[in-house]
């Protein structure tokens, strides 16, 4: 069985069949579909519905063809929706006629922002046995018996199709194209034979998911290797040309090719599909489409690109400023300490924003002090209250907390509480209760907290009945995400810069708010791979900036080595951020690693006007900063399931060491296209094709494309924090032949047109640059 495992609760399950009544709406058509009941054979895979036999393609003539008892032949009127978004994005929509989802509005889950962003009007073609509607870049087929949909490309080139064309030795149809039972709904699409998928959100598996059956449902994954995730997001990317997203807040079952190996087959626990299809050739074009329609983030301010340090937990003030003070003791760069529950009075999964003035004394004077040593204050956060805080009784009298179906308040599930007292959560969807708790931030932010961790957000319960009245089977998914949206607006509106938040949960469109990081990874090899795995999987479904915890966050004891190599890797990562349940201070492992660890965090300082550049591009143009390598060599055909490395912007090559011992390591990788030069040795490289190397503990492979500017910035002698660097000049670094014209956002809010001719730079205005250029290569 393909998606779908009905019993006797869910329901008799329909089959779409037969084309109705056609008839243009607006920018679109809806085609009125009927539907009959279907069995499932028992013993051997297919369905059939009750009408002819010959009509549902079934062999006769096989000798051993058992009696079929087909179920009554009643019918029902689904109805499918097709309108685009524009020239390459269409909308379908499949569901029973009379459904909710008919009647609204794109946006009405809070997923789409944008239902046109680019308004075209198709043109429609009826047919004796299909019809077809196009813009001249795509096109959709429906087939009128048997039902079926069809996808093209500009050269009318299938990219998706329905599965009714696959079946069992019997001629039982496996892979019908639309199955639901009210409760459920299935669409089968065909894959091809060598069609691979990618995305599904931040997946800890193999970035290639054929072959696999994921959940998407938000959970409190407890690591990256339970199988479960953090922020699920139903987004994937065909290698046939096109990007699939279900426009949904209910749970979904991915099955890719895992039950059926030619079949990808997509379940939402909904009476109906919304799916969203962009197709072009080029998978950046494909995110820039989906990230029209569902917005795009902001880029985060300059000092978030610095290095950010944290623990589980600092105790005190005192703790947290000796750490502040060994940063610039041991000539460490530092622009974010961050503070986890001990700020809090009542603090285990509770937040109602008390401040413990034991611990850390009067919050402005301690943001002060830190300042004084060049950091910026990072404050945890979670949506729930403990009924032994004394805001709770205001929240639950006021109507700010969640209530379930029954009418009390709902409790949290899924994350474990360390007493029993059942955790209520905040009502997002209640204007007041999100101003409310807007407002408990803004004392806060004041007094000069930078970000706020907008840690869990997983545990809404499945009976919850949300104030504005989102069906209980959307609202688990969505409550990350207005969770997150509630903390960064206050926190644009009270500081009136772009926001910043730092995000463990999260569902398609949570990266319109930045940033998010990689959950609780466990401080192994084996965590480290997850986590490089798990931010490429979602780079392609909710492109922006991720990051993750340096180290990892539990574990066996973290080694010196491995210690090394995530800072390595860390430190050409969108976002840069040590934390764990122990000490991760780089001076905690010895002078060893603090030495290699110093050099690769006054790297990242160094590149920050190249990471500054990707950031621009990325808030722009809806990509992400870390970036698949089939992101940028699509028809490469080793790329696409490459999850041991990554691009950082479209030019540096990152190849993380996976291993946790001091001696030299051989490490193999494959290089894209065309010449690339190492970053810091200067060793050439020649692609595409395979390579190896020997990489001591203080190295890791970081290569440039030939026909890249790299602008940097040379470090001054002593400097704390990324305001150090505002108004310095950059040497740009030019690899191979790049005589070009460029245009460089600057750290102060300028650009600067930049003409490379000859060795020479010439600027005009905006960001100081020298004009004379390293070339490499």
């Amino acid at each position: 069985m393909t998606g779908i495992v009905y019993d006797d609760e869910t329901g008799t399950p329909e089959i779409l069949r037969r084309v109705g009544r056609v008839r243009r709406d607006g920018p679109g058509v809806v085609v009125d579909v009927d539907a009959h009941p279907a069995v499932r054979l028992p013993g051997t895979p297919g369905w059939l519905t009750g009408e002819p036999v010959t009509d549902q393609g079934v062999e006769t003539t096989m000798p051993n063809l058992p009696d079929l008892r087909l179920p009554p032949l009643t019918t029902r009127t689904w109805q499918v929706r097709v309108a685009f978004a524009g020239p390459r994005t269409v909308r379908i929509v499949v569901a029973p006629a009379g459904a909710r989802v008919l009647a609204e509005d794109p946006t009405w889950l809070g997923i789409v922002t944008d239902p046109r962003p680019e308004p075209v009007e198709p043109r429609i073609e009826e047919h004796p046995d299909h019809l077809t509607v196009s813009t001249g870049r795509m096109g959709v087929r429906i087939g009128r018996f048997p039902f079926a949909v069809t996808v093209t490309d500009a050269d009318g080139r299938t990219v998706l199709r329905t599965g009714e064309r696959l079946r069992q030795v019997a001629g039982f149809p496996m892979a019908p194209p639309v199955l639901g039972d009210g409760e459920h709904t299935t669409l089968h699409c065909e894959l091809g034979p060598d069609e691979e998928i990618t995305g599904f959100g931040e997946q800890f598996g193999r970035l290639v998911k054929n072959g696999q059956q994921l959940l998407l449902r938000v959970e409190d994954a407890l690591g990256t290797g339970t199988g479960m995730a953090y922020k699920p997001v139903p987004v994937w990317h065909s290698t046939a040309g096109y990007t699939g997203f279900l426009n949904t807040g209910a749970t979904v079952t991915a099955d890719v090719g895992h039950t059926r190996p030619s079949v990808l087959a997509l379940t939402a626990a909904d009476e109906a599909i919304d799916l969203y299809v962009c197709v072009d050739a080029d998978p950046k074009v494909r995110l820039g489409d989906y990230t029209a329609l569902t917005g795009r983030p902001n880029r985060p301010p300059l000092w978030a690109f610095g290095y950010w340090m944290g623990r589980c937990r600092y105790h005190s003030r005192t703790e947290m400023e000796g750490v502040a003070r060994g940063m610039a003791d041991h000539d460490v760069p530092c622009d974010v300490l961050h503070l986890d529950p001990d700020w809090l009075v009542v603090d285990r999964l509770n937040t109602d924003f008390i401040w413990n003035t034991d611990r850390f004394g009067d919050r402005a004077a301690f943001v002060k002090a830190l300042d004084a040593y060049g950091c910026r204050l990072s404050v945890w956060e979670l949506p729930y209250l403990d009924p032994a805080s004394p805001r709770y009784a205001e929240a639950e009298a006021a109507g700010y907390l969640v209530r379930d179906t029954a009418g009390a308040t709902a409790r949290l599930r899924g994350t474990p509480t360390p007493d029993g007292r059942p955790r209520a959560l905040i009502d997002f969807t209640n204007p007041r209760a999100r101003r409310w708790w807007q407002d408990l931030h803004a004392d806060f932010l004041d007094d000069g907290v930078a970000v706020f961790k907008t840690d869990f957000g997983e545990g809404l319960p499945d009976d919850a009945a949300l104030a504005d009245g989102t069906p209980p089977r959307h609202a688990h998914n969505l409550y990350p995400l207005r969770y997150n949206g509630a903390v960064s607006a206050v926190i644009a509106e009270r500081t009136g810069r772009d926001p910043l938040v730092w995000g463990r949960s999260g569902w398609a469109g949570s990266h319109r708010y930045p940033g998010q990081w990689g959950g609780d990874a466990e401080s192994t090899v084996a965590g480290m791979r997850a986590t490089v795995r798990g931010g490429l999987s979602y780079a392609l479904s909710a492109p922006g900036f991720w990051s993750h915890d340096i180290g990892g966050f539990f574990g066996p004891e973290l080694t010196p080595a491995l210690y090394v190599r995530w800072t390595q890797l860390g430190a050409l990562s969108p976002l840069m951020r040590a934390h764990g349940l122990r000490p991760r201070e780089p001076w905690a492992f010895g002078p060893r690693a603090l030495a290699v660890s110093r050099d690769w965090i006054r790297l990242r300082y160094s590149l920050l006007p190249y990471l500054w550049q990707v950031a621009t591009e990325s808030a722009a143009r809806g990509w992400p900063m870390l970036r698949p390598c089939a992101l940028h060599d699509p028809h490469d055909p080793v790329a696409t399931g490459l999850d041991g490395q990554f691009l950082l912007g479209e030019d540096l090559l990152v190849v993380p060491i996976f291993d946790d011992g001091d001696e030299p390591v051989r490490r193999r990788f494959h290089v894209p296209a065309g010449q690339w030069t190492d970053l810091l040795t200067g060793e050439r490289y020649q692609g595409p094709g395979w390579h190896s190397v020997d990489v001591p503990l203080e190295r890791m492979p970081v290569l440039v494309r030939d026909g890249a500017v790299i602008p940097r910035v040379d470090l001054p002698e002593e400097f704390r924090r990324t305001d150090d660097l505002v108004g310095l000049p950059w040497t740009l670094h030019v690899f191979g032949d790049a005589d070009r014209d460029l245009r460089l956002a600057g750290f102060d809010g300028t650009d600067t047109t930049v003409r490379i001719r000859g060795g020479v730079a010439e600027a005009a205005g905006g960001q100081p640059v020298r004009r004379q250029v390293v070339r490499h290569g």
